[in-house]
């Protein structure tokens, strides 16, 4: 009996266990897209998790992933609802929701001429999903003008659109190449099928078990290779709104990270430049060279630093950028924890003879090296004047606008060690060196990451705008300048997300683990004073700038 009762218990749990499992992973949105997506989104309760009043940001979102083609439903949609974008978020949006791009063959009907063949094309197609109940589809199908063609099908001949209803869903793609897409999306959400949808993909297993209202999948081309799983959820430490996302990817070719490359990285550094820095980024470093660093080791044989010199270091690289109060470029700097400053500084002054002389040769500049280098004896803050910007000009590009840089260094010493500082912005430099002094020695968690660091979006959009790197200066009135429109669209983008800090590590080759909180400042949706160039944007001014906000 006591043996029965047993197994009939054993027996309900895992009944109990499996149905919970299922509940907690249902993954009919990414059934829907076939195998070979390139992107897939399952998402609930989207407009909720961007909070009110800022559902609207899906579209430039959307836009930004899709194209300006998977767009087009959501502005007719748009114009027939009188309350705009956010009640077509809210009807739309509330509820679960999918999205996937994936390639479709198109024949052309035209054969060949001496082949005798029919041309076959590929063209990326979109699909979207509703979870829709009676009432919802029919309030979606009614937004779209639908009209009934078939039992489960519908046109809206209008935005040239074909819409299928199966298995509890709306599924919706464009003409006339969507068709066979819903088709067999109708099929797979049925069963799903994981043997011809992203279910069956080995990269998805770990998304698929992830309790994040938000999951996307983003498969990456060669030669980075892989894909790329995220879970957004809302984040609410601190009292703060925002959102985290949870990236785990696995790559042919790690686009950051290195396998085994972790180390105690300090947090309060980082932290001691939010309220100034545009972004900062730190990282391991044992001051050894990459296969990456070859190009420029090939045009300045004396970046390889001596072997002393490496083995003063920490371990820790600091990469900050910021804004100069007398040039468009960024002002960046770049900081390696040291053990010994005095050593330190003997080895830089050292290091930096060596530079000196490379940049001259390298630029082709006859003169006395000697000269071309003055000191601060207030600050012993050392700046090689005209070198930077003439080798950045020669060997990157003019269009990179980096001419004013200038080549300035320091040695910090700290209770608990130092840092050798290297800018291209005397300013920043003292900025930099006098923060790192105050902030390097504060106890507290160090955890092991590859990176940490965080970028402050609307600063960042400022500097974009001001140095518009590639645009052209010869007709800055040109409202066409593809270029400037570029940059314009990425500043607006980087202002919406306001500040971002992130951590990551590479727990295994060609893996990235990554966690990124975003913290808007203000409305996710841009102004519209943002939505065009100014003429201020377009001639920025090359006089003042409030440094210590760093902000419009």
């Amino acid at each position: 009996m006591r043996a029965s009762t047993l197994a009939f218990m054993l027996v309900a749990a895992s009944l109990a266990i499996a149905m919970n499992a299922r509940v907690c992973a249902d993954n009919a949105g990414f059934a829907l897209a076939p195998k070979s997506s390139s992107i897939a989104i399952d998402a609930r309760g989207l407009s909720a998790l961007l909070a009110a009043g800022n559902a609207s940001s899906i579209r430039p979102v959307l836009e930004a992933v899709a194209g300006r083609d998977a767009v087009v439903t959501f502005d007719a949609l748009s114009r027939r609802c009188n309350e705009g974008a956010d009640t077509i978020a809210h009807d739309v949006f509330s509820g679960r929701v999918a999205f996937s791009l994936s390639t479709v063959e198109v024949a052309d009907a035209v054969k060949l001429a001496r082949q005798g063949e029919v041309r076959v094309e590929t063209q990326t197609v979109w699909m979207f999903g509703i979870e829709a109940d009676n009432m919802r589809c029919e309030r979606a199908l009614t937004l779209l003008g639908a009209k009934f063609r078939s039992p489960g099908w519908f046109d809206a001949a209008a935005e040239h659109l074909i819409i299928r209803r199966a298995s509890g869903w709306l599924l919706i793609a464009p003409m006339p190449h969507g068709e066979a897409l819903l088709e067999a999306a109708s099929k797979r959400i049925a069963v799903e099928d994981a043997s011809v949808s992203l279910l069956g993909e080995a990269l998805m297993q770990q998304l698929l078990v992830s309790d994040a209202p938000v999951r996307m999948f983003v498969r990456h081309e060669h030669p980075i290779g892989g894909a790329t799983c995220v879970g957004i959820r809302a984040r609410t430490e601190g009292g703060t709104r925002g959102l985290r996302a949870e990236i785990d990817g696995v790559y042919d070719s790690a686009p950051i990270g290195r396998q085994g490359e972790e180390a105690a990285l300090d947090p309060h550094v980082v932290r001691a430049f939010e309220d100034r820095a545009v972004m900062v980024l730190s990282n391991p470093c044992t001051g050894a060279l990459s296969k990456g660093d070859a190009y420029w080791l090939a045009l300045l044989p004396e970046l390889a630093s001596a072997p002393a010199m490496r083995a003063n270091l920490s371990g820790e690289r600091v990469m900050l950028v910021g804004q100069c109060s007398k040039h468009v470029m960024p002002a960046m700097a770049v900081a390696w924890r040291v053990e010994d400053a005095e050593q330190a500084k003997g080895d830089q002054e050292q290091f930096m003879q060596g530079i000196m002389c490379g940049l001259t040769r390298a630029n082709d500049v006859k003169g006395d090296t000697k000269n071309d280098v003055t000191s601060d004896t207030k600050s012993d803050v050392k700046a090689a004047a005209p070198a930077l910007g003439q080798f950045f000009d020669r060997y990157l590009g003019k269009p990179f606008k980096l001419s004013d840089a200038v080549l300035c260094w320091e040695t910090v010493a700290t209770p608990c060690g130092g840092w050798q500082v290297y800018a291209n912005d005397p300013e920043w430099l003292t900025d930099v060196s006098a923060r790192l002094t105050t902030s390097s020695c504060i106890e507290g968690e160090r955890p092991n990451a590859c990176g940490l660091g965080f970028c402050d979006g609307p600063r960042a959009a400022t500097l974009l705008r001001r140095w518009r790197p590639f645009a052209s200066d010869t007709s800055p009135a040109d409202m066409h300048n593809r270029v400037l429109h570029g940059i314009h669209a990425i500043a607006n983008m980087m202002e919406q997300l306001g500040r971002v800090r992130f951590q990551y590590d590479a727990p295994c080759a060609g893996c990235i683990h990554a966690v990124i909180d975003f913290e808007p400042l203000g409305t996710l949706e841009p102004s519209r004073a943002a939505l065009e160039p100014s003429r201020e944007t377009l001639e920025p001014s090359r006089g003042t700038f409030d440094r210590a906000a760093g902000v419009r």
